[in-house]
């Protein structure tokens, strides 16, 4: 009777899969790195995909990589950031399906191959540029580099389809987890830890390193030809000092970039590799000492996984002058096109406003208009005077100032048959100073 009543005792799920949730000491911060991390990523990310398509001095091959690896960031935080921080504070049962685990695994693999893939083939066309220019200058077209991202893109999914197709819905005890159901590929997690970390990391540095030393032997060399400019000694002097205080800065920029990738991607693959041969099939870890080291490397992976979306922009785009000259403008156009869009506004209103003035009537203010030339010339006079201000426009980073709103109705000088109508008024923002008589 006791064993019969013990055997159909419910189980209880923690004893096999852990706490349903951490400590709130540790559940709240990560929360709310996570969200600074999704809203800094998010808005970096789409900010360097407007400014690359809409001006066309970015239109370069260099920045197509460069657009390439924003996306990929962005493929990264929508399909993983939510059901990450879902995952924070509800680690079972899994509520998204078999199809979002299959889904969110391929974009989530896909992304971060593509990433990688971008980063290399940045470093790549950097190193051809600085180290080897003729060579650069035949390779870095558009078409080329267009073709090289669809490229990395296609390789991107189809390495991530075997790694995402392997996983599923497993039950057991009535709780449902999404892991690893079966294998496609025999030890496809350390496969891409090789082609996806390792060896990205030791040709970035390589390529990175080679850069620095190129740097430096043409930072010696021009100190070297300028000595031979006694005459010019003070002048020299500035441009040596400010030539090396350039290329310190790049070299610094260098490092980062290097240690930067190292510390975002090396956590991530170090604990697949731990939850892979720490861990047992129920996803429990085989020793306590590995279970500490697992819950770490989860939580500061998924911290640092994510913090890459954040900083590659930081790297590869705001750290440019060019970038921030291009991003500059692209505020000011759409700040100089919103005011312009209230000028048309208030230009509207006061139109409006003056047709429907109740101590004229519409007919007898049409006839006097077209018979009496004094009359039409005050009112045109009176709106741009008294209603409608001059508005600043700006087109093609210059700032244009157009002279002041007035009735084109029955301008000689202006054609009003692709102009907006109202029942009285017709009013044109011109950038002439021509004035109709």
């Amino acid at each position: 009777m006791n064993v019969t009543e013990s055997s159909s005792a419910p189980v209880d799920p923690t004893l096999i899969f852990g706490p349903q949730r951490d400590p709130m000491s540790i559940v709240l911060p990560i929360t709310i790195i996570y969200s600074l991390i999704f809203i800094t990523g998010l808005l970096g990310n789409i900010f360097t995909c407007i400014v690359i398509v809409r001006n066309k001095s970015m239109h370069t091959a260099t920045n197509y990589y460069l657009f390439s690896l924003a996306m990929s960031d962005l493929l990264l935080l929508v399909s993983g950031m939510p059901q990450e921080m879902y995952s924070i504070w509800s680690k079972w049962p899994y509520v998204f399906g078999h199809s979002f685990c299959v889904i969110r695994g391929l974009a989530a693999e896909a992304s971060t191959n593509a990433s990688v893939l971008t980063i290399t083939l940045f470093t790549v066309e950097r190193y051809l540029a600085i180290c080897h220019p003729f060579v650069s200058h035949k390779m870095s077209k558009l078409s080329r580099a267009t073709k090289h991202v669809i490229c990395l893109w296609i390789v991107a999914v189809l390495l991530a389809l075997p790694q995402a197709l392997q996983f599923g819905i497993r039950e057991h005890k009535g709780v449902e987890m999404c892991l690893q159901t079966k294998v496609i590929i025999e030890h496809s997690f350390e496969i891409s830890t090789f082609f996806f970390f390792l060896a990205p990391m030791v040709l970035i540095t390589v390529l990175y390193s080679l850069i620095g030393l190129k740097l430096r032997e043409t930072s010696i060399s021009k100190q070297q030809s300028q000595k031979d400019f006694e005459s010019a000694m003070r002048c020299t002097h500035k441009i040596s000092r400010k030539h090396n205080q350039s290329t310190k800065r790049v070299v610094k920029m260098l490092v980062a970039v290097v240690v930067a990738f190292f510390i975002c991607w090396a956590p991530f693959h170090a604990q697949r590799l731990v939850a892979i041969y720490g861990t047992t099939e129920h996803h429990r870890a085989r020793s306590p000492i590995l279970l500490s080291v697992y819950s770490f490397l989860t939580y500061t992976s998924g911290v640092f996984y994510y913090m890459s979306t954040c900083i590659n922009p930081i790297f590869y785009h705001i750290m440019s002058n060019k970038f921030r000259d291009a991003f500059k403008n692209s505020v000011m156009l759409w700040c100089c096109r919103s005011s312009e869009r209230a000028a048309a506004k208030r230009c509207s209103y006061t139109a409006i406003a003056f047709q429907r003035n109740p101590t004229s009537s519409g007919n007898s203010l049409k006839n006097s208009l077209r018979q009496e030339p004094s009359i039409r010339n005050k009112l045109r006079h009176d709106c741009r005077d008294q209603f409608l201000p001059t508005v600043n426009v700006c087109h093609n980073g210059r700032t244009i100032v157009t002279p002041p709103l007035h009735d084109c109705r029955t301008c000689k000088h202006h054609s009003t048959s692709s102009l907006p109508r109202m029942r009285l008024l017709t009013i044109e923002t011109r950038t002439s100073t021509q004035h109709c008589d």
